[in-house]
């Protein structure tokens, strides 16, 4: 996937985030993922979306959704590369997660033996 293909242009409050590989709406620490996970999730009115997000107006998901329209098969691309890169990121760092989990297991029943209630 391209990240640096994709131009939302001077209309859209997005910007490319280029050091992280993400697109971000602009004057938000939000992701276009946000808005599109609720897009494809089935609320399509731009005031469902804004709902759920204080740092969105009606007016910024009204052009991200009318950007979206003109290039679908692109940021439908976009979007099917996020979630192989979140996988990828849980993947590699899953092991890290599960050994952090065991060792708060056995101190927590560490803890719990050196202290009965």
């Amino acid at each position: 996937m391209g990240l640096m293909t994709i131009d939302p242009g001077e209309n859209v409050p997005l910007w490319v985030d280029e050091e992280n590989e993400l697109i971000r709406i602009r004057g938000t620490r939000l992701k276009l993922e946000t808005v599109m996970w609720q897009y494809y999730r089935g609320l399509t009115r731009p005031e469902e979306i804004v709902y759920s997000f204080d740092t969105l107006t009606v007016g910024m998901v009204e052009r991200i959704l009318d950007w979206y329209h003109t290039r679908r098969e692109e940021v439908d691309a976009y979007m099917k590369w996020t979630l192989e890169r979140d996988a990828a990121v849980r993947a590699r760092y899953e092991p890290l997660f599960e050994e952090v989990r065991r060792r708060k297991e056995e101190d927590r029943r560490h803890r719990s033996q050196a202290h009965p209630v």
